[in-house]
């Protein structure tokens, strides 16, 4: 369907022959030396059983390596072979474990409705096996722990809550000082490098709990947080979602706080979910996922806690902006809450929960928790809350397994995700620029491209794309060749078809320099991109909401916020509540003695 795209894959099979030699190698080096040893006493004999068992152990890392260094390519939707190595290389390591670790399942699993356990996941929960969905949530832990890594180690950038975190962050003092930082930074990050979807409307209304069936219109659950990060765009809660997993990397674990149904029913569906909410100390620190904020304390710059809503009705009455926009919850709703602990099915199975104690070095990262010890954690707080799993991460992972069969057919739904999603998940230079970019390996080296050198090989200037319509060698370069069963017509199809791939492209590339060049802390580059590479350019409509916004972070850093000001109030944008108490909270910093009266 696309064959512009060129679809490549690393040869595992040269690979594998390489490990496999090294490893026999060594395991017939351990033999020849029992063989060659003749009569041997009882301390000689132990030394070499050691050796075999050291041999043995080795084996066992080797292949989790092996299977690590495969992870990367489950983005491509061409990655049977990969699959086939990972799966091979996991399981060869977990028919060698002989005495896995204790694990208990949790109580927990069943607020995970019958329903949607017996889909795929109940048989997986108590089993050491891999398969697709293992494999793909290790990779998702794998991108999180590497992004979340450099930017932890990058300085706090919003001005607007830099001044509160540090006091609040000595304050809390030792690891709970450090977990707030660390929950700030990749909430903001997380906000600037993912563009919101929707309408500006769904602020102020709750949305319902998904549950089964399964449906492509359905909020949430249609990108895994992965997928949400490759695309660098989501729903507010598949935003959310990234954050939270971010979070998870680094061991802090996020929960959803929600409300009973509107007539009061308590069942998944009938939920409707409110905030983010981030255990750290004896307070859940709340986070809004529609606005791109954290919810505002009721005096001062700070975070609001739930321990703050629930008591100072000023918290949420500070939430809405009269005569713009109504917030959906009052305080007289917090009687009666629930916490949905974001948690993937596989992170409280046994199969993770064995592995993770076998990582080491390079390839060391957490990969299961206990929801009961986060149930714990979150009744020490507030002992009304009652605490569940979400059943989101469950629906995510089985409509990804959906739409992966689905895509093997041609039909509409086929083209249409190849059209939307094509670029990220096959092997082009964008995928692999993200991939870079993730890691945050941004500059160039004699050995290899960097992330931005990489977004900008791949802009194709539109004098260019023009000329691909008629240039036979141009076409050729770009892998548009017309094979004898084609018809005239069906040629020219495939033709703008790749002009339109290459365009989007290039759109696309904008919005992600502009994006890198801020992680990189050059607000004017940045800028630069925004504006004249999106903002001015026709076709980026899709973009501009989120460019505007960024423009005025960027120009917030650089102490410019009447002009900032006027980016944030660009209407059309899904995150425009948010945007607008932003704005509030500028200008009460700018004019402090006209603080009572922005505040009403």
């Amino acid at each position: 369907m696309y064959g512009f795209i060129h679809r490549g894959i690393a040869n595992p099979s040269k690979h594998s022959h390489r490990s496999w030699v090294e490893k026999t190698s060594t395991v017939l080096v351990a033999w020849l030396l029992l063989l060659g040893s003749g009569c041997q006493d009882p301390a000689q004999r132990v030394l070499e059983e050691n050796m075999l068992d050291a041999v043995e152990t080795k084996e066992n890392r080797d292949s989790l390596r092996e299977a690590f260094q495969y992870l990367p390519q489950l983005i491509r939707l061409d990655r049977t072979v990969a699959m086939q190595e990972i799966n091979y290389q996991l399981n060869t390591w977990s028919a060698s474990v002989s005495n896995p670790p204790d694990w208990t399942s949790s109580e927990l699993l069943e607020s995970i409705p019958a329903s949607l356990r017996s889909v795929d996941f109940a048989s997986r929960m108590t089993k050491l096996e891999f398969g697709e969905p293992e494999c793909e949530f290790m990779l998702q832990c794998q991108l999180m722990r590497q992004l979340s890594t450099w930017v932890l180690d990058l300085p706090y950038r919003d001005g607007l809550f830099a001044d509160w975190l540090e006091e609040e962050r000595q304050r809390l003092g030792g690891n709970d000082g450090t977990k707030l930082e660390t929950v700030m930074k990749l909430f903001d990050w997380t906000i600037r490098n993912v563009a919101v979807e929707g309408s500006p409307e769904a602020s102020e209304r709750l949305l319902s709990n998904p549950d089964l069936p399964l449906s492509d219109d359905a909020p949430i659950y249609r990108q895994l947080p992965w997928q949400t990060l490759m695309f660098g765009r989501g729903d507010a809660w598949e935003r959310g979602r990234l954050f939270t997993q971010l979070c998870f990397s680094q061991g802090v674990d996020c929960v959803v706080l929600a409300l009973p149904g509107l007539s009061g029913g308590s069942e998944n569906s009938a939920l409707r979910l409110w905030c983010i909410g981030v255990p750290i100390g004896q307070d859940l620190y709340l986070f809004e996922p529609n606005w791109g904020l954290p919810l505002p304390a009721p005096n001062g710059p700070g975070v609001a806690t739930l321990r703050m809503a629930k008591s100072d009705p000023n918290v949420l009455r500070r939430a809405k902006l009269p005569g713009r926009f109504n917030y959906p919850v009052e305080t007289k709703d917090l009687a009666r809450l629930f916490v949905l602990i974001d948690a993937e099915p596989f992170v409280v199975g046994r199969t993770m929960y064995t592995l993770e104690r076998a990582l080491t070095g390079e390839n060391r990262q957490r990969l299961s928790m206990n929801p009961d010890d986060v149930e714990r954690q979150i009744k020490a707080i507030d002992s009304d809350l009652d605490v569940r799993l979400w059943n989101v991460p469950w629906l995510a992972h089985a409509y990804n397994l959906q739409v992966r069969r689905r895509l093997d057919d041609m039909s509409p739904f086929a083209m249409q995700y190849m059209e939307q999603y094509g670029v990220f998940v096959t092997d082009t230079p964008i995928s692999r620029a993200r991939m870079l970019h993730f890691q945050g390996k941004f500059l160039s080296s004699i050995e290899a491209a960097g992330a931005l050198r990489t977004y900008m090989d791949f802009r194709v200037d539109e004098e260019t794309l023009r000329e691909l319509e008629y240039d036979r060698v141009l076409q050729k370069e770009f892998g548009v060749v017309k094979q004898p069963s084609d018809s005239m017509e069906i040629f020219t199809n495939r033709v703008r078809m790749a002009q339109n791939f290459f365009r989007k492209s290039k759109f696309d590339i904008g919005i992600f320099l502009a994006m890198a060049n801020m992680d990189l802390n050059k607000p004017d580059t940045a800028i630069d991109w925004l504006t004249k590479r999106l903002l001015e350019v026709k076709g980026t409509d899709r973009w501009h909401a989120h460019a505007h916004y960024l423009l005025g972070r960027n120009l917030e850093a650089q102490g410019k916020i009447p002009e900032a000001i006027e980016e944030y109030k660009f209407e059309a944008s899904p995150q425009s509540a948010g945007n607008r108490i932003r704005i509030r909270r500028l200008e009460m910093g700018s004019n402090p003695a006209t603080a009572p009266e922005v505040n009403q």
